[in-house]
């Protein structure tokens, strides 16, 4: 039985095009896979070939022999499309609005206006619609990514307790990983396990007489990286998975590991790289008090206006800030301490209030001044600049647990995704290299 979308083009074609136009769309557009009740075109095949292209010459990595790296843009392919699939069923949608904003951002990241973004993608040569439509893939994944894997992943204090207690001194060393997977699918057989043991102890022993890494992991990993050359970029110890961060540490820049198996099958990695990253996260801090009047039924913005002024000028002559802020002031969070806002650092205030609070020196006061609460006194009693990198590196650790964990449960939920759709490639082998479907 045919997919539902193979279907439905079959209709569209045999309704709108004569048998000729047939022949030239399948010439032009043909299929190359189905995956579920969707398929991958050539067309989308060949711009993504394209960009694996310029991204391999950009890492000044090789072309891989013919097949190679058509086998891994088509996986890719096919893992994007599943993805895509499983966002629409679960009801995520990137509408037309949404996407321009998208795209408006991609091209304020490189300095230009939408319209000189979309000009710049024609003088290129590329399709601007495909773009668009990359684009929305790109965001689909990353929303289903977040539903499906990171809303799972949840990071404890206790989790942040025993990273930072196993720290080494060496916590600021980044490591720089290439990786290449040889995945054993779940339920794999112990024959077919021990066949992907050997393709890895293969693939290290080659690794290490010399052949280039980056075009071993293009032609032969399994890994999310792989048309990366296997790169995993800069990470911490705490970032990366855990028999990784064990291993890394060992080698020198250059050296490979021994093969590391996990759940998702035998790992080679690679220490390509390594930096010191060391830095104190220095804060400064302001003491302030404040008093906040805002409008109410008994009394308007006029009124809200004058009794500010009176409550500056009783300040004028001597009055006490915090038995005023006590009598007068609307904020119920500071009212009952005389208006202390204890020590904060820049960003907590909304924008107008931290700028009067910069314009002034300690002991001094302000004018009033009015934000969307409503109008406003403020003193600063004293500023200080504080050693926070206990803070900063406790939050640093759980940033590193959350990106650890959500990266070894996408590698999971891949793995089941793919090992649970179908998945029928239309090339003739000859196309392609061969690579298992699932």
């Amino acid at each position: 039985m045919l997919p539902k979308s193979l279907k439905l083009l079959a209709v569209v074609v045999a309704a709108g095009c004569g048998v000729g136009v047939v022949q030239a769309a399948e010439t032009i557009d043909r299929i190359i896979a189905v995956v579920n009740d969707g398929v991958v075109l050539s067309s989308e095949m060949e711009r993504s070939m394209k960009l694996a292209e310029a991204q391999l010459r950009e890492r000044n990595i090789g072309t891989p022999p013919p097949g190679v790296l058509e086998t891994q843009v088509l996986e890719r392919l096919i893992i994007t499309r599943l993805q895509t699939q499983r966002a629409q069923d679960a009801g995520i949608r990137i509408d037309d609005r949404e996407l321009n904003e998208v795209l408006t951002a991609v091209a304020a990241q490189n300095k230009l206006s939408l319209p000189q973004f979309i000009e710049v993608v024609k003088k290129d040569g590329i399709d601007y619609a495909s773009i668009r439509e990359q684009i929305r893939d790109e965001v689909l994944t990353q929303r289903v990514r977040q539903k499906e894997v990171g809303s799972r992943v949840m990071v404890t204090d206790q989790d942040v307790d025993l990273a930072l207690a196993n720290a080494s001194t060496d916590d600021n060393i980044e490591y720089r990983l290439s990786h290449i997977l040889v995945s054993v699918p779940d339920g794999a057989t112990a024959e077919a396990r021990e066949a992907a043991r050997a393709k890895a102890a293969t693939l290290l022993k080659r690794a290490r007489d010399g052949e280039d890494f980056a075009q071993l992991a293009i032609a032969n990993s399994d890994g999310q990286q792989a048309l990366s050359g296997g790169d995993l970029d800069w990470r911490k110890a705490s970032n990366l998975p855990t028999a990784f961060a064990i291993a890394a540490p060992k080698l020198k820049v250059g050296e490979v590991a021994d093969v590391i198996e996990s759940g998702s099958g035998f790992n080679i990695v690679k220490l390509t790289d390594l930096r010191d990253s060391g830095e104190k996260a220095m804060v400064s801090e302001t003491k302030s008090q404040h008093i906040l009047l805002m409008n109410n039924q008994l009394r308007d913005e006029a009124a809200t206006q004058a009794q500010i002024r009176e409550i500056r000028d009783r300040l004028d002559k001597g009055e006490d800030f915090a038995a005023l802020a006590k009598k007068y002031s609307d904020d119920p969070g500071s009212k009952n301490s005389g208006g202390d806002l204890s020590w904060q650092p820049p960003g907590v205030f909304a924008p107008e209030f931290q700028a009067a609070l910069d314009a002034l020196e300690p002991g001094q006061t302000s004018q009033p001044f009015r934000t969307q609460f409503g109008w406003h006194i403020a003193r600063v009693l004293d500023r200080r600049t504080r050693d926070a990198t206990i803070e900063a590196r406790r939050g640093r650790a759980r940033q590193a647990i959350q990106a650890r964990k959500e990266a070894e449960e996408y590698e999971a939920w891949i793995r089941r995704l793919r090992e649970e759709a179908y998945v029928e490639y239309r090339m003739a082998p000859t196309d392609r290299a061969a690579k298992p479907a699932g």
